[in-house]
Parts: C-alpha cells; sequence; structure tokens
C-alpha cells in the first residue's frame, strides 16, 4: 500500500477517534450541567421549604402563614395570581371559603375573577380547589378554560388566566386549606412541582396544629379561670350564708344555753321532779355542743373571707399550756386519760393572737383526749428548735395511717373508725387550727401510727420568738 494510503487510514481513524471523545465529551458536559441545574434547582426547593417553615413558625396567625406561602410559590413558579382559602364545617358540611388574601390580583381586568371566588363556596370535588379538598393532592390544569370542572371558566377567559394549579394544607389527614395558583398561559403539570407542594402543605400544616393546639390550650385556660373564679364566687357565697346563719342560731341557742343552765343549778327554786333536771342537763349539754360547732364554722367562714386580724400579743407560752391543760383536766379524767405538760426551761415569749393561741391549744389537746382509749396519755409541750417555737400535743390514742392525714385536714372530714364515731363533731378541729397556725405564719405537722398515737405538731416563726426580759 501506498505510504500516501497510509496516511489517509490513519488520519481518518484518528478523526473519529476525535469525533467520539467529543461526543464523551460534550454528553459528560450535558450531564454535568443538567446536575448542576438540578441541584440549582434543589438548592432553590429547600430554600423555599426553608423560608415558608420559618416564616409559618414566627408569624401570628395562620392567614399570615398561608400569604406569605402564596407570595413565595408564586416568585418561586413566576405563576402570577395565587390565592388561599380556608376550610369550614365538618364532614357532609365542609368547604372552601376564599380568605380574601391574594397575590397579583390588583389589576381591574381581574375585578370579576376575584369577586366570583371571594363569593363562591366550594363543596368537596367541585371545581379545582374543591378537587384538592376532596383528594387531599396537589392538582394541575393545562388550561382552564377548557376543563369541563372549572365553575368560574367565563370570568377566567375574560382575564385571560389558563394554566392553574392548588394543593392542600394538611393537619394529619384533614385538609385546613387550600391553596390555588393561575398563570395566562397553558402550563404542563410538574411532578417535581406538585412534589414540592405538598411538602410546603405539610409545613403549613404543622403551623395550622400549632395553633390548634395553642388554641385548646388557651381555652382550656380561659374555661380553669372561668371555673375558678366561679369556684370562688361560690365559696364566698357559702361563707356569707355560713357566717349569717351562724350569727342568727347564736342568738337563740344562748338564751337556750342560758335557761337550760338556770334550770339545772335551780337558780329560782328546786325541780319537783328530777327527770326534768336531768332533761335540763342535757338540753345545756347539747346546746354548748352545738354552740362550739357553730362557733367552729363561725370562724372558718371568717377565715375563707380574710376578715381575721391577729392581735400582736405577748404570750407567755407556758402559763398559756398551763392554763389551757387546767381547763381541759376534767374533760380528761372523765375519759380515765392522763393529761400532763413539759415545757422547756427559758421557753422564751411568743408574739401571737393570745385568744387564737388558746382557740389552738384548745382543740389541739381536746382532740386528742377524745380520740385516746381509757389509761391513756396525753401530753402537751413547748420547745424552741432551729425551724422556730414548737408547740407540740402528743397522744396515745387510736392513731391514724398516712393516708388518713390528709382527710383528717379535710373541712368536715371524718376518720371512720369506731372510736372516733363515739363521739359527735364536725371535722373542723384541725382544719380551722391548721389556718389559725398558719395566719400566724407557722406551718401544722401531723405524725401518726395506727395503735401507737399521733403527735401534732404547730411550728411558729422565728420572727414571732421574743426574748423573754431578765429580772433586774
Amino acid at each position: 500500500m501506498p505510504p500516501s494510503a497510509d496516511n489517509d487510514t490513519e488520519l481518518a481513524r484518528l478523526k473519529r477517534r476525535l469525533e467520539r471523545e467529543r461526543a464523551t465529551r460534550l454528553q459528560a458536559e450535558a450531564i454535568s450541567e443538567k446536575g448542576l441545574r438540578d441541584l440549582y434547582e434543589r438548592q432553590r426547593e429547600l430554600q423555599l421549604l426553608a423560608e415558608i417553615a420559618t416564616a409559618a413558625n414566627e408569624t401570628a396567625s395562620v392567614s399570615e402563614a398561608l400569604q406569605f406561602a402564596v407570595t413565595q410559590v408564586c416568585e418561586y413558579m413566576n405563576w402570577e395570581v395565587g390565592h388561599s382559602y380556608f376550610t369550614t364545617g365538618a364532614d357532609t358540611t365542609r368547604c372552601l371559603r376564599s380568605t380574601g388574601m391574594w397575590y397579583g390580583a390588583d389589576g381591574e381586568h381581574l375585578a370579576e375573577f376575584r369577586r366570583m371566588t371571594e363569593e363562591t363556596e366550594f363543596a368537596p370535588g367541585i371545581g379545582l380547589p374543591g378537587c384538592a379538598l376532596a383528594s387531599g393532592k396537589p392538582l394541575s390544569v393545562i388550561d382552564v378554560t377548557k376543563e369541563s370542572n372549572f365553575p368560574r371558566q367565563p370570568s377566567a377567559m375574560k382575564c385571560g388566566l389558563r394554566g392553574a394549579s392548588a394543593f392542600p394544607v394538611l393537619s394529619g389527614q384533614d385538609v385546613v386549606a387550600v391553596l390555588e395558583f393561575f398563570t395566562t398561559a397553558p402550563r404542563e403539570p410538574s411532578e417535581a412541582f406538585l412534589s414540592l407542594m405538598s411538602q410546603v402543605g405539610l409545613q403549613l400544616g404543622r403551623v395550622v396544629e400549632r395553633q390548634r393546639a395553642e388554641t385548646r390550650l388557651h381555652d382550656h385556660a380561659a374555661e380553669l379561670t372561668r371555673a375558678r373564679d366561679d369556684a370562688k364566687a361560690a365559696d364566698k357565697a357559702k361563707s356569707a350564708f355560713l357566717a349569717t346563719m351562724s350569727h342568727e342560731l347564736r342568738t337563740p341557742l344562748n338564751a337556750i344555753i342560758g335557761f337550760s343552765e338556770m334550770i339545772q343549778t335551780e337558780l329560782l327554786g328546786p325541780i319537783g321532779n328530777a327527770y326534768y333536771k336531768g332533761y335540763a342537763t342535757n338540753i345545756f349539754n347539747s346546746g354548748t355542743h352545738l354552740l362550739g360547732i357553730i362557733n367552729d364554722i363561725l370562724d372558718i367562714s371568717k377565715l375563707d373571707s380574710d376578715v381575721v386580724d391577729l392581735r400582736d400579743d405577748l404570750v407567755d407560752l407556758a402559763g398559756t399550756i398551763g392554763e389551757c391543760v387546767r381547763l381541759l383536766d376534767p374533760q380528761a379524767v372523765q375519759a380515765n386519760v392522763r393529761l400532763s405538760q413539759a415545757i422547756a426551761p427559758d421557753l422564751p415569749m411568743l408574739r401571737a393572737d393570745q385568744r387564737r393561741l388558746r382557740q389552738i391549744l384548745f382543740n389541739l389537746i381536746s382532740n386528742a383526749i377524745k380520740f385516746t382509749p381509757e389509761g391513756g396519755h396525753v401530753r402537751a409541750s413547748a420547745t424552741r428548735r432551729r425551724e422556730g417555737l414548737v408547740i407540740a400535743v402528743a397522744d396515745t390514742g387510736i392513731g391514724m395511717t398516712a393516708e388518713q392525714i390528709p382527710k383528717a385536714l379535710e373541712r368536715f372530714g371524718q376518720i371512720d373508725s369506731t372510736l372516733a364515731r363515739k363521739y359527735e363533731g364536725t371535722g373542723l378541729g384541725l382544719p380551722l387550727t391548721k389556718r389559725l397556725v398558719e395566719l400566724h405564719g407557722g406551718v401544722l405537722a401531723i405524725d401518726s401510727k395506727p395503735s401507737v398515737g399521733t403527735t401534732v405538731s404547730a411550728t411558729f416563726p422565728e420572727i414571732r420568738i421574743v426574748a423573754r426580759p431578765h429580772a433586774a
């Protein structure tokens, strides 16, 4: 073969090789360019989602979040008109109602389309937004002028709207809103766009869920506030009623007690029949007991109404405890219970309301005697500790379980036991005592074990302790 022929063959082979390499390079560049475009579009999509999510979480209302999303989507996809609906009703009455918020619909040529949209309620399956409501999925229409299921077709044709798309906003499985978009040119459906709109709908749906939760929380808080106010009003009415009734009952009771005492003591002369004297004693005892109950109710009512003003007396606690022990000793003797006291030496003075302090001691000591079986022991003590000045009444009575203690501190609470039911009582003694101690800034505590006994401690704060003056 001549040398020229060999050269032509080699040249042709090199040319084919260059063509293949050039084609390969162009293909690689095309793939690379498409990848970059896809990457850029993906970045734009992520940025759109991030902006909508951020704005939606920062907006004060769902309406603002929907308006922001409509604007962002229109600018992202070059849709000329955007609009949103809220879902109203439930089940068979569900429909879409215009929010009245638009993007790009300010022109005079769109006035009729806008008016018709805002005046129409779209039921599920009716029109583009109704189909999005029914399916719960994003939808697109290439040309609304050729779409049979588009009630606004005449006005859309007049203003030149053609391509359309709509997508639902989902809260769980519920469609709570629908966004729709329009352009003046037919537009082929894009799976990528519909997928993006699904993600936007989910982002907005989370905002709706959050606001619904906040609304429920707000409504619940308002309901609790109303219930609390109603309870306070009822409590005040109850306290006012109890105070009035207690006052009305005390007046005749004082007369009953006074006259029965005169008969019992035969103040105006002897009673011919011994039975009558016994009856007078029963009347006196029952009246005194009933008066004590009424006084407790009246005290509770006053404490509830915050009308109790404490006097700041300088109280000799040792003397006050001794006085209460002496007055209650006959009750202890009658119950065959030993009553004693233990006062720490050099006990300081206590700044307190002396009458209320006596009431506290009377309630605690008489309660201890009442629930202590025959042969038992009740001891009243006072000592100064690091937490303050402590008055304690300990007994060897029936005791309580840990579960029964809160019930004993409830008003009208009764611990159900044979010994407890042997004696009448309203269950106001301990609750009243607790409130009086707290009124002094103190704390009432109960330590009790069944069949072992109970210790009730009233601790008064350091601020109420006054050093005893030294003798000159």
